[in-house]
């Protein structure tokens, strides 16, 4: 027969994030300009967190662009609150950096046209001019 022994200490720091396959960084530029990036795996455990940061962002003023280059799989709901954030913003979020895994995703949804920024530097370029 094994034991165990749970110890509890309050001065242990919290490491629930350390565990998470994903993440979700809001980068402010500006007043005007944000910067959103997903990495890691987006299911239907993440969608919660990023619709209510996609309704935040949508709730300012500034533009956003939506960083997808980190995200390694990605849930059709998660995609689909995308794609009803990047549509209810009237062109302030865009969606830049698709990866395979994105793109399969969006074009199985009939919203590869959402996907029209590359990178990082080409979002930035036309946000700038």
């Amino acid at each position: 027969m094994t034991t165990a022994t749970v110890v509890f200490h309050d001065d242990l720091v919290d490491v629930s994030d350390a565990t998470r396959r994903y993440g979700i960084d809001v980068e402010k530029y500006s007043p005007a300009y944000t910067v959103l990036r997903l990495r890691g795996e987006f299911d239907m455990t993440t969608l919660a967190e990023l619709t209510d940061t996609l309704a935040d962002l949508a709730a300012g003023d500034a533009a956003t662009d939506v960083d997808l280059s980190g995200v390694t799989f990605l849930y059709s709901g998660a995609a689909n609150a995308l794609i009803d954030a990047a549509h209810d913003s009237h062109g302030r979020l865009r969606l830049f950096a698709p990866n395979r895994a994105v793109e399969v995703v969006f074009t199985a949804l009939g919203a590869a046209q959402l996907l029209s920024v590359p990178t990082f530097a080409s979002a930035w370029q036309s946000h700038a001019a």
